[in-house]
């Protein structure tokens, strides 16, 4: 660890714990984060959310200190490549979001969890602290990052079951009581509902629109081996899984010729670049997605939007442009959906909730209740 190794980490650790404890984390979970050293789970190089680069040969005090700050930190890009964008593809998550949906998952004493995702190994670490390392399965779809977990685990004193695999196919069958994904999916596997034993829960970030920023938490307890119900306890933005982080449907090309053409006073970009609207509207209007483009010569980008089951899209401009085409007018889709959320005094995200039906090959959004739904994706069994 370098000269980290003689600092003592113990004060920060139960600081960052003090502040879980100030946000409502239970006890028993806030406990988690002085007992399991965070800063032995990231690389040497790391880098913060404003995309601060943390260097522990540089600097290993600053290293060590922002360890145990309540942020995301980013320790691997571009998949591991060299000579990339730089696009974050493995992080080790927010503690408090940590915390968030270690507490969404309702862990009892001695049951078995599964999660999704080994990452940095922390998340397999603190679980194995709460239930004790034989009770835990991790899975990593990337090599070298599970193999550097299981070391840091296996060095820490945790050994649960690391896997290389596919965490959406599950390759090792499982008999489990929760699952814990650390990625976000829009479709959600049908493989999960197989792991897992009797009454089970299912804890994972989702989002209706396929590679959007941002989502939900969705906690989803079982039914049999079909059904999967439950409510979103707010909003959560995690990467993608490596599955499913492309949008489901193409941007339009900046040549693409629109049918329908409009200008508005105001700039039409609005709903989709405020991240709470644009995520309410995902909820609310079933099969699209969306994303920014720049233009050649343009000062602004413009927001695309496509549909995810027809070829239907739409550009909406910086200058009150609003471009269209194809049989869903996808703007005009959304003007109405506001307009019908404002009419039901604006529910907020927690109002929602998801219903996975794998007999009936569907995934349906609903607003106060399984009984209330709101539009539904027919998917396919595999």
């Amino acid at each position: 660890m370098g000269n980290t190794t003689t600092m003592d980490y113990a004060p920060l650790a139960a600081s960052l714990a003090g502040r879980l404890r100030d946000r409502g984390t239970p006890e028993h979970i806030a406990k988690l984060f002085v007992r399991v050293p965070r800063h032995r789970f990231l690389p040497d190089v790391y880098w913060t959310e404003d995309r601060t680069r943390v260097d522990r040969t540089d600097d290993p005090a600053t290293w060590l200190r922002t360890a145990y700050t309540d942020q995301a930190l980013t320790t691997q890009r571009d998949d591991g490549r060299d000579g990339g964008m730089g696009v974050p593809t493995s992080s080790s998550s927010a503690p408090s979001v940590m915390a968030r949906m270690l507490a969404a998952a309702r862990i009892e004493p001695d049951q078995r969890v599964l999660e999704i995702g080994t990452g940095t190994g922390f998340n397999a670490a603190l679980l194995a602290e709460l239930l004790g390392s034989r009770n835990v399965t991790t899975i990593e779809v990337d090599q070298a990052l599970a193999e550097t977990a299981r070391a840091a685990l296996y060095t820490a004193g945790y050994t649960p079951d690391v896997v290389i695999g596919d965490g959406e196919q599950t390759p090792r069958p499982a008999s489990v009581h929760r699952i814990i994904a650390t990625c976000t999916v829009s479709r959600l596997p049908w493989s999960w509902l197989d792991q897992l034993r009797g009454r089970g829960r299912i804890v994972t970030p989702w989002s209706p629109s396929p590679g959007a920023p941002g989502g939900v938490l969705a906690a989803l307890d079982t039914h049999g081996t079909g059904l999967a119900e439950g409510g979103f306890e707010g909003s959560l933005a995690f990467m993608w899984s490596r599955n499913q982080r492309r949008p489901g449907g193409p941007a339009p090309d900046t040549d693409a010729h629109p049918e329908h053409v409009e200008t508005v006073a105001e700039d039409p970009r609005g709903p989709w670049l405020d991240g709470e609207k644009s995520l309410l509207l995902s909820l609310l209007m079933p099969d699209w997605t969306f994303g920014m483009r720049m233009e050649p010569g343009a000062d602004e980008p413009h927001v695309w939007l496509a549909s995810t089951r027809c070829s239907s899209w739409a550009r909406v401009h910086a200058d009150g442009r609003v471009e269209q085409d194809g049989e869903r007018l996808l703007v005009q889709e959304a003007r109405t959906t506001w307009q019908w959320w404002e009419h039901k005094d604006r529910p907020g995200v927690d109002r929602f909730g998801l219903t996975i039906d794998r007999e009936n090959a569907r995934q349906t959004v609903w607003l106060d209740g399984p009984q209330h739904a709101l539009w539904t994706t027919h998917r396919q069994i595999t």
